[in-house]
């Protein structure tokens, strides 16, 4: 599977690649980024059907390790599929300069 880390997270171009938050819909609304769609964990039973398979996925959560679950499974379900290393946590860090 592949990795990218909160560098580049930052460089991504939401227009080409589907980045998916697993974060709850209340961290999401509080803290999302931009042009991220969100599917909660706990929805992702139902709501991974709905993914397009035209495009990289790209998964986001909290720390990353629930995150490197669901990439796993949408890679066994044929999506291109990217985990992003230390998840939000890491993004925040990078964008304070204090890398996790």
């Amino acid at each position: 599977m592949k990795r990218i880390n909160a560098a580049e997270l930052c460089s991504l171009d939401t227009k080409k690649v589907l980045l998916l938050d697993i974060r709850s819909r209340e961290e999401f609304e509080l803290k999302g980024l931009e042009g991220s769609v969100n599917v909660p964990f706990d929805e992702i039973s139902t709501g991974l059907s709905k993914l397009p398979k035209d495009k990289p996925v790209y998964v986001l959560c909290r720390t990353g390790d629930l995150s490197e679950e669901i990439a796993e499974i949408l890679e066994d379900r044929g999506y291109e599929v990217c985990n992003i290393d230390g998840g939000y946590a890491a993004y925040v860090a990078f964008l304070a300069g204090t890398e996790l």
